[in-house]
């Protein structure tokens, strides 16, 4: 959807397009990185996809032209924290704004 939105401010590019339909035939999603107008897109990897799965998607990229790079970021990412999972000063804490 995200890359959707960025296609209607105009940095879209068909090969970002190509980009989303190869990577979303394999379970994933894609989205441009840096200023867009085709130069380069991400693609984030779900915890535990199988690396045949990765190196199958990873195929079907560059067989379509596209270089591609493995890399992490280093962090575990978003997370979701529910507020029972937080000790009771932090509850107080934010009880009170």
């Amino acid at each position: 959807m995200n890359q959707h939105h960025l296609n209607a401010l105009g940095v879209g590019h068909a090969s970002l397009d190509q980009l989303c339909q190869v990577t979303r035939a394999h379970g994933l999603h894609s989205k441009l990185t840096g200023a867009g107008g085709g130069g380069c897109g991400i693609t984030l990897l779900k915890p535990g996809l199988e690396q045949p799965e990765v190196e199958a998607t990873k195929q079907a990229l560059t067989s379509c032209g596209f270089d591609c790079w493995e890399t992490s970021i280093g962090a575990p990412g978003v997370s979701v924290h529910s507020a029972t999972s937080l000790d009771s000063e932090v509850r107080q804490a934010l009880d009170g704004l």
